[in-house]
């Protein structure tokens, strides 16, 4: 349409046409005149697009608010997390011994018993229930829980890990406990309704559990398992199923210690964590099973190389929200939702030295940034290209950014939702800071501390050297993802600090390091 004809259309004609528009586009739309300014501006619906687009959210048409409430909603929830302002707070404390076994997701928070046969959990406030007291619900099981996975959001999908003694087994040593997953309603507690085999055997074991990396998107389950300390070593093994089906999909054996975190990029394109090559394998979801010699990564991306002396123990990886399948629903009253491809994944790394000397590192990128590199790769995709690591230095300093963790507990990976990642110095009064790598933010951050001095304020566009004393890496590394930092005003004394899209939880442990209790800040 010309220029001269879509100036004279109706305000209301206008409006309507604009709205198709992603919110960078109606910000470049205010440069044409007044006219479409003072349209865009005085116009709820345009600038509820905008401000979508500006926070990385996605808008919940399921919900049927009114969008002048959504805007108000959305711009009273991130001035509350830029000022680090909670619109309200409550504390709960913990009536049981906890498990190592947590998670938070879509506002809730689960917390395992130190009897390995019941899961916690906390629904936590929302925007319309924040006075709402916090009280403790739980899932009991019949045999040992080992881990679980979530997919409430999406599926109303507890997968919970379990072993037993096989009373069966003939092997004494090598083969006495069944591993099983186990597929649970969220809301009924009981076998989930579209699960066809909502009791799945993984594997007999020994009495040593292995760790477990399990993430749930859509209708695919993609679990791994590897062993830390087992004197028989025994192979790492990474599955993939249709949860709904029972389909075992993809069963891939690799060597003792070669696994360490799953992160699913799209509902059809997951990210393996190899701690034995250095490196992350992108592993295609196949329609049909897909075993043993054809059970290859498609591409792999190396991280920098670690000095002769060091080794990778594990790596932890979050990105918060998950993406969702094709066919699904969101289950939930929210009025927006985060996005999944503009979120953050943090990728912990656990290394020693020969000396067993200990050292925890952090970087973050963006998923949407691991997605380009898989799409952009040389060459399609076959078992010969998957063998040639693309080296760090090729793809990893512009769309990464190493978090210093000097200080701060590193314990818990649930501190990363959207394209926020939270942190706090342990067992001593400090602020809560905040990572922000949203690039809208980041730009308002530069032009604000341009302006005003704040130490509680802080923005970083270049490229930066990780400070590496100890010569963890053979070569130095650097990282350039642009990001903005703010702390609180308020200093708190908690052992950990956890979030997601709306939310806090300040952590407190006891002398044993179990969790005692816990403060929920909500932030809209």
């Amino acid at each position: 349409m010309p220029l001269n004809l879509l100036l004279n259309l109706p305000a209301e004609i206008l409006t309507n046409t604009l709205s198709f528009l992603p919110g960078q586009d109606l910000e470049s739309c205010k440069l044409i005149n007044r006219y479409v300014r003072n349209t865009i501006g005085d116009s709820a619906r345009l600038r509820y697009v905008v401000a979508l687009d500006d926070a990385c959210v996605e808008d919940n048409p399921y919900n049927n608010t009114s969008i002048s409430e959504k805007l108000q909603a959305l711009t009273r929830r991130e001035l509350s997390w830029r000022k680090l302002q909670p619109n309200a707070s409550q504390s709960i404390t913990v009536e049981h011994f906890p498990s190592g076994i947590y998670d938070l997701t879509n506002g809730v928070y689960f917390l395992g018993a130190l009897d390995r046969l019941s899961l916690y959990y906390l629904n936590l406030p929302t925007l319309s229930s924040q006075t709402r007291a916090l009280t403790w619900s739980r899932i009991d099981v019949e045999h040992r829980i080992v881990d679980m996975g979530l997919a409430i959001h999406e599926s109303d999908l507890v997968a919970i890990i379990t072993s037993r003694l096989d009373l069966g087994s003939t092997d004494t040593e090598n083969s006495r406990f069944r591993l099983e997953l186990n597929l649970l309603s969220f809301k009924t507690k009981e076998p989930h309704p579209l699960a066809e085999k909502p009791n799945i055997l993984i594997g007999n074991i020994s009495r040593v559990k292995p760790s477990i990396s399990i993430e749930i998107v859509g209708d695919h389950l993609a679990l791994a398992t590897t062993y830390t300390f087992n004197l028989s070593q025994p192979p790492d093994h990474f599955y993939l199923w249709n949860w709904k089906t029972g389909a075992l999909l993809i069963d891939h054996e690799a060597g003792y210690q070669t696994y360490s975190g799953i992160v699913f990029l799209t509902a059809d394109l997951l990210l393996l964590s190899n701690i034995m090559d250095e490196a992350f394998e992108f592993w295609r979801i196949p329609s049909l099973p897909h075993f043993e010699t054809q059970s290859n990564p498609v591409y792999v991306i190396s991280l920098p190389p670690l000095s002769s002396e060091m080794k990778i123990l594990a790596v932890s990886c979050r990105g918060e929200p998950n993406p969702v399948g094709p066919n699904s629903t969101l289950n939930s009253g929210q009025l927006f939702y985060v996005s999944s491809l503009q979120a953050i994944v943090l990728f912990r790394i656990y290394i020693a030295s020969m000396s067993e000397e200990h050292f925890t590192l952090a970087f973050v990128v963006h998923r949407q940034s691991l997605i380009d590199i898989f799409n952009n790769r040389a060459s399609p995709p076959s078992p010969e290209d998957a063998s040639q690591h693309l080296p760090w230095s090729d793809w990893g300093p512009p769309v990464t950014r190493w978090i210093d963790t000097t200080g701060t507990p590193t314990r818990w990976i649930t501190t990363t939702s959207g394209q926020r990642c939270v942190s706090i110095c342990a067992n001593t009064p400090s602020p809560i800071i905040i990572f922000d790598f949203n690039p809208y933010n980041v730009a308002k951050m530069k032009d604000y501390v341009r302006q005003y001095f704040s130490h509680r304020m802080f923005y970083d566009d270049e490229e930066e050297k990780l400070d590496d004393e100890a010569n963890i890496f053979d070569v130095p590394v650097y990282s350039a993802l642009p990001y903005c930092r703010y702390e609180s005003v308020v200093e708190y004394t908690y052992d950990g600090v956890f979030i997601d899209e709306e939310r806090l939880l300040g952590i407190k442990t006891d002398g044993s390091d179990d969790i005692i209790s816990i403060d929920v800040m909500h932030f809209g």
